[in-house]
């Protein structure tokens, strides 16, 4: 008997209890028999992380939150240390951003890190609120970033050349090219104006700005109310979510906003045609960088047709002996696109986390091995 012998459900129960998944990866790669047999468990683990800010920057174990059973994990990430700024996103890769503006990229699933060019100066003015609010994200031949206003490139280069980061053609480092939030697909870079719902599209080649959607006509139930939108970008289509604080803890108002609209990215000029409240299969894990699409198959726990919001909010411990702390505390709610209802899921593990020095927000990551 040959190791591609082994029973299927044999195989399937070694796979059951696996914990890490890079040793899940290499488990499945042996052989198609154990990559089948091992599927239905592969699917579970295909569900978003969070990954949550360090009180202790020093330190290599990093923390991540399971939405899938409330548990708080910690990873080993030697290039994390030091690193103050982590911004995580869906396709495994981090970037790591020092006080001094030190940048780095990390893989913290493989252990693979890859240095950048010191961000430029306008990302640090003293605050560190600026690299708070840091949006990014790579393709893979180069990484967009930017501090909210204008936005900046670096192609990846051979091991040894850090190259150097250059502004987007075509932005500004004015108010009106804000840029609160980047996502890559498919050889383009969407950059969004969260406020202004207003999408710039720049290419992943030659960093210039190819389109802009203008934003959808939104009549807002009353004039207080500030919507906030968040972009998914898919191989055919953008989804544009806006909201007001109907997803949030704590309000239970009914005349918010919520609405869900859609772009051929084909034929961007078209603009925004608005969904009729349903996403089918599917559900959007939002952070404050950027929202991405994650299929709900049955087996992994993903609700369909939802909306996970992944935030924090300053907290003030004044029962310290030499006075008051500001911390960092993190919540994630999910919201039902069918009824508009949300619950909290901010509760155990999670609760118990909170960051120190300076609150910063947390980000959904994928288990990817790539």
């Amino acid at each position: 008997m040959c190791w591609s012998d082994l029973p299927a459900d044999l195989i399937s129960a070694i796979a059951d209890r696996m914990t890490e998944h890079a040793d899940l990866a290499r488990f499945r790669s042996v052989c198609p028999s154990w990559r089948s047999a091992s599927a239905a468990h592969a699917a579970r683990r295909r569900v978003p992380l969070l990954l949550v800010p360090s009180q202790d920057y020093s330190r290599v174990n990093r923390r991540l939150w399971s939405l899938a059973d409330d548990s708080v994990a910690e990873i080993p990430v030697p290039a994390a240390r030091g690193r103050s700024f982590l911004f995580a996103s869906p396709r495994g890769w981090t970037l790591g951003v020092d006080n001094d503006l030190a940048a780095t990229l990390l893989h913290p699933f493989t252990g693979a890190s890859e240095s950048l060019p010191t961000l430029p100066s306008s990302f640090h003015d003293g605050d560190q609120r600026i690299l708070r609010d840091t949006v990014w994200d790579r393709s893979p031949d180069a990484v967009v970033v930017s501090s909210g206003n204008g936005a900046f490139f670096c192609r990846l280069r051979p091991v040894g050349d850090r190259g150097s980061w250059s502004p987007v053609a075509g932005l500004c480092s004015q108010a009106a090219d804000r840029v609160t939030s980047i996502t890559y697909c498919d050889g383009t870079f969407y950059l969004l104006d969260k406020r202004a719902h207003k999408v710039t599209a720049v290419d992943g080649e030659t960093f210039a700005v190819v389109a802009a959607i203008e934003p959808p006509d939104l009549a807002m139930p009353r004039p207080w109310l500030i919507p906030e939108s968040t972009l998914v970008a898919s191989s055919a289509e953008l989804l544009l979510i806006v909201r007001t604080q109907l997803v949030y803890q704590g309000y239970s108002g009914s005349e918010g906003l919520f609405k869900v609209f859609h772009a051929e990215r084909e034929s961007l000029a078209a603009g925004w045609s608005e969904v009729a409240g349903d996403i089918g299969h599917r559900a959007v894990f939002v952070d404050h960088l950027r929202g991405f699409c994650v299929e709900a198959n049955g087996v992994n726990g993903v609700r369909r047709n939802c909306v996970y919001v992944a935030s924090s909010y300053e907290e003030v411990d004044d029962g310290y002996l030499f006075g008051w702390v500001v911390f960092g505390r993190y919540t994630v709610s999910v919201l039902d696109l069918a009824d508009l209802t949300t619950q909290d899921l901010s509760r155990g593990s999670l609760l118990k986390c909170r960051c120190g020095r300076f609150w910063q927000w947390p980000s959904w990551c994928m288990p990817n091995l790539h």
